[in-house]
């Protein structure tokens, strides 16, 4: 979708006429149709200017999936499984988007693996149910069910499950992984 259509579907959803914008803008009726239209390049201060009177930003006009609604099901997650580990990928059918969130379950006296991870990005942890030892480098940082934790992925770290219940948490990281 051109940015002139975007334009024009914002303005129509925000109930406005040409004539508003125009009378916001200073511009007139058939300019703003014409860039709406793909008739006419407006000048970026030109743009900003209706862009402000429509209550968006340049930068929205031109990023596709800023104001889009994904509904998922559970029949939508890919679901990664090993004999102590389960990770709900709760968003992996949607492209381009900028995070990864997930529910992990966590076996009693299990962990995501043996070695270290360490990407670019970064994470966040909540914990829904049971005890998560989050190992970070040599530092463990042990969470109760409604603690949280946010770190850089760049350090080395794992989950742990030390309890004899099962760990079930909500995870986001940065970037996408799958």
């Amino acid at each position: 979708m051109s940015y002139g259509a975007k334009l024009k579907d914002i303005r129509k959803k925000l109930g406005m006429t040409l004539e508003d914008i125009s009378q916001k803008t200073g511009f007139t009726k058939s300019f703003i149709s014409q860039i709406e239209n793909g008739k006419n390049s407006p000048s970026i201060s030109s743009l900003k200017k209706i862009c402000y009177a429509l209550g968006t930003t340049i930068s929205e006009l031109f990023e596709d999936e800023r104001n889009i609604v994904h509904k998922f099901t559970n029949s939508d997650y890919k679901i990664l499984k090993n004999k102590s580990l389960s990770m709900a990928f709760l968003a992996s059918k949607l492209v381009n988007r900028k995070l990864e969130p997930m529910l992990i379950e966590i076996d009693p006296h299990s962990e995501t693996g043996s070695d270290y991870y360490r990407h670019t990005g970064e994470e966040f942890g909540y914990v829904l149910e049971g005890t998560l030892t989050v190992v970070i480098g040599n530092d463990e940082y042990v969470l109760k069910e409604g603690d949280s934790i946010y770190f850089s992925s760049n350090l080395p770290h794992k989950l742990k499950n030390k309890n004899d219940t099962k760990l079930k948490a909500f995870w986001v990281g940065t970037p996408p992984s799958f």
